[in-house]
């Protein structure tokens, strides 16, 4: 990620992001959002996983653990990340 990517993110507010979010959900994954906090952090990704299977908690796992929502939020934006 270059920095004027980031930047362009870094100083909106987590009420910005989140609606920004969430436009991104609406266009990408039928406005499936799922934002999950864990005691050493936070996910954000698109879609819902299924987590009655080993297939969703590998899912879930594999995201990468952010430490505030809003860097979690942020990485969302800048990739995508499903």
């Amino acid at each position: 990620m270059t920095r004027p990517e980031l930047a362009k993110y870094e100083n909106l507010n987590l009420e910005t992001l989140i609606a920004l979010a969430e436009k991104v959900a609406a266009e990408a994954s039928d406005g499936h959002l799922t934002l999950m906090r864990f005691t050493t952090g936070w996910k954000a990704f698109l879609k819902t996983p299924n987590l009655d299977t080993g297939d969703g908690r590998k899912e879930v796992a594999d995201i990468q653990m952010y430490a505030t929502l809003k860097e979690a939020l942020i990485n969302l934006l800048l990739h995508g990340r499903r």
